[in-house]
């Protein structure tokens, strides 16, 4: 059995497929970005409001701290994004975590995007992030009265078809074992210009479809 589709419905099919072109490429190259691994109704610390490992799946520490993930209400935070659980790199003291991330490709364009959490009462913190050995931001916060979330994005460009992706916490007066929290760690590839020239002409194709559609809507044919 064949099937025809002709006006608005084929310029609808040929868009879907442009769309799910990108999107394709546009997956999270990260491993347990939301830090909810290990499962949070296994965590072993505070009545099981929080977790203490020397390693989680994707992400390895780079000091002698434990890293900690908890539910985000146990550090005073919402959900963020639809997430209920965030890691605290300063769990003991100022923590360092890493991972390497694969499947680059030299030369593209990747967004990194992150929420970074402040913890009431913590004091002042400060936190690095890392990407392939060169720094991507330094981002500080002082005396922050209320805990809260503040959503990062930034664009990088891979130099090899692996990277290594660091957050790390400094001492710059704060608690050493509070604050600095993270959460929805993404990195997805930013669609080329062609790719989104592609995603404008079927645009354009669907609403010409849907204008012909719209025309031939009400014609009477002769009897």
């Amino acid at each position: 059995m064949q099937f025809e589709l002709r006006g608005a419905g084929c310029a609808a099919l040929a868009l879907g497929a442009l769309l799910a072109a990108p999107s394709a490429n546009a997956a999270n190259l990260i491993t347990n970005g939301y830090f909810n691994q290990p499962d949070p109704s296994t965590y072993n610390q505070g009545g099981g409001a929080w977790n203490l490992a020397a390693s989680i799946p994707g992400w390895t520490s780079n000091t002698t701290d434990e890293i900690e993930t908890g539910l985000n209400g146990t550090y005073g935070l919402p959900s963020y994004l639809g997430s209920t659980t965030n890691l605290e790199l300063n769990a003991n003291t100022f923590g360092s975590i890493s991972q390497t991330v694969t499947g680059l490709v030299i030369g593209q364009t990747y967004d990194l995007t992150f929420g970074y959490g402040s913890r009431g009462g913590a004091g002042d913190e400060q936190m690095d992030v890392f990407f392939g050995g060169n720094r991507v931001v330094e981002i500080t916060q002082f005396t922050v009265p209320t805990s809260g979330w503040f959503a990062n994005s930034y664009d990088i460009t891979a130099t090899s078809t692996s990277e290594v992706l660091t957050f790390t916490s400094n001492d710059i007066g704060g608690n050493p074992a509070e604050g600095n929290e993270l959460t929805a760690v993404s990195l997805t590839a930013v669609p080329e210009p062609a790719a989104w020239a592609l995603m404008l002409a079927g645009f354009g194709g669907l609403g010409g479809a849907l204008r012909m559609s719209r025309r031939r809507t009400g014609v009477i044919s002769p009897v």
